[in-house]
């Protein structure tokens, strides 16, 4: 029951970051669309911004293939860096069998999972 609420979790926001940044331009910032796909098969979908790194590595059953969000930001001190992955379209029909989000180039601080 436990493992199933930690992905449940994930269904609608996974947010990991040092912190937010509040002031970034265009290339300190980046949102990129990804396919979702189930059928219990391992994915990886990553994005980065200069010498960091987000990946989402997750596996899903049910459904069809859904389009999800991955955003990426770095401060203007190249200090903060922050990683979110969510389904725009907000419910999602899919079950994360697993699922894991790590930074590369950065210590996480703050980790956040809504449902």
């Amino acid at each position: 029951m436990l493992l199933f609420v930690k992905m449940s979790l994930l269904l609608l926001w996974t947010l990991m970051s040092l912190c937010v940044p509040a002031k970034t331009s265009p290339e300190q910032t980046k949102t990129v669309e990804f396919n979702v796909k189930p059928g219990g098969v391992v994915h990886t979908f990553s994005e980065g911004i200069r010498e960091y790194e987000c990946t989402f590595t997750y596996a899903s059953q049910g459904g069809t293939n859904e389009q999800w969000l991955m955003s990426v930001g770095l401060s203007e001190d190249d200090k903060l860096f922050s990683c979110s992955v969510w389904r725009p379209q907000g419910k999602s029909y899919l079950f994360f069998t697993q699922f894991k989000a790590e930074l590369k180039g950065a210590k996480i601080e703050y980790a956040n999972a809504f449902n």
